[in-house]
């Protein structure tokens, strides 16, 4: 949980501690992407911790109140380090001294930044009568999903204020989920249980890298470089918007899922943009079942929707190659098949949106056979 990313540190008495300097976050995603953790927004981080599909070290880092400077210093840094971020922001202080215009909150989104709520006016939700509780919690999301242009699921209680009440509310606004400011480490026991009372590690000057570094030590592992994702995930890009197709290349091969990406096609058209996934079903590095698989492609279908707005639907299957005879015609009009589909899914933006857990929304898939019916490593 960030707040300011700052050099100059505003009047008040906790503005200190929470501004950041951009050198400090700067050196927090390096050391980030140095461990091979993997950023994502809060939706798909409790969407993969709850179907207990996290995999290696996974985290999401979420930016409070919506500040100017969340867009002016956080926004180039994080663009620049490849990775992504959820900003709560309180609806009511948009275009107001310090905080960000309506044309900011709309391109963090088309950034791929996830926008959550954060009430209107940023008010202590335990002290107001029921009315007026509904209207910060309810206003807020009307007010960010218009300036946003995208679906406004997660919400941060301000300064962690809130009690059986105020979740209730919460969750009849359509929440999916709330987060606190109390610390601890997510678990699939606490998202199934109290989505709306999620934890989170503040992050404070001088003391956010080592808190950094304690907390994701033991699942943090020295991988590839950004740079290094990228080149291979522009390898495996086709399709007419390749730095999409790069960005969603770059992201599902630092997760790491077992299963290989073999092409991520995105094709983009004036009303709509889709993206196509191809995953071998033969190159598993783990032993996986169709129950991980599928908990796998719901991880991937849901960062390819992150990395941007106007997708409206993913495409995922898997292939095993097939045995072409010898001088056989493998391109053009008379090509013979080279591989067959084992796997294949298809999911909406609106399907997503409105599935409460990530089975539900895959929807129906279609398997091959005995395809992974037992666990299988290659």
């Amino acid at each position: 949980m960030y707040h300011h990313v700052a050099d100059e540190i505003q009047p008040g008495p906790y503005a200190r501690a929470l501004t950041l300097a951009p050198a400090q976050l700067a050196a927090q995603l390096r050391w980030l992407r140095s461990h091979d953790c993997e950023t994502v927004s809060v939706d798909t981080l409790v969407a993969d911790v709850g179907a207990e599909a996290v995999r290696g070290c996974e985290v999401a880092l979420t930016f409070d109140d919506g500040y100017a400077d969340g867009y002016d210093v956080a926004r180039k840094l994080l663009l620049d380090a490849g990775e992504t971020a959820t900003f709560y922001v309180s609806s009511g202080l948009v275009n107001t001294p310090g905080h960000l215009t309506p044309a900011q909150v709309r391109q963090l989104a088309r950034d791929g930044f996830q926008i959550g709520a954060h009430t209107v006016r940023h008010v202590d939700l335990t002290a107001l009568a029921a009315p007026d509780l509904r209207a910060e919690i309810e206003g807020s999301r009307t007010a960010l999903e218009r300036r946003s242009a995208t679906s406004i699921r997660s919400f941060a209680y301000p300064a962690g204020q809130s009690n059986a009440s105020v979740e209730s509310a919460v969750r009849e606004a359509g929440f999916r989920n709330a987060l606190t400011t109390r610390p601890a480490t997510l678990t699939a026991q606490l998202v199934r249980t109290d989505p709306f009372a999620l934890p989170r590690y503040r992050v404070e000057r001088d003391g956010g890298s080592e808190l950094i570094e304690r907390v994701l030590a033991r699942s943090a592992a020295t991988g590839r470089s950004e740079n290094e994702l990228r080149s291979i995930a522009r390898e495996r890009s086709e399709g007419n918007d390749p730095e999409l197709a790069e960005r969603i290349g770059a992201a599902l091969l630092k997760a790491p899922f077992p299963e290989q990406l073999l092409k991520v096609r995105v094709l983009r058209a004036p009303a709509a943009t889709v993206v196509g996934l191809m995953l071998s079903g033969v190159k598993l590095h783990v032993g996986v079942d169709r129950k991980a698989f599928a908990a796998d492609v719901g991880g991937m279908i849901d960062r390819a929707f992150d990395a941007g707005p106007d997708v409206v639907e993913v495409d995922v299957w898997a292939v095993v190659p097939l045995e072409v005879p010898q001088a056989s015609v493998v391109s053009g009009d008379y090509a013979v098949p080279t591989n067959r589909t084992v796997f294949s899914a298809a999911v909406t933006r609106q399907a997503r949106e409105t599935a409460s857990t990530r089975m539900q929304m895959l929807g129906t898939m279609y398997w091959a056979g005995d395809f992974l019916m037992k666990a299988t490593a290659q």
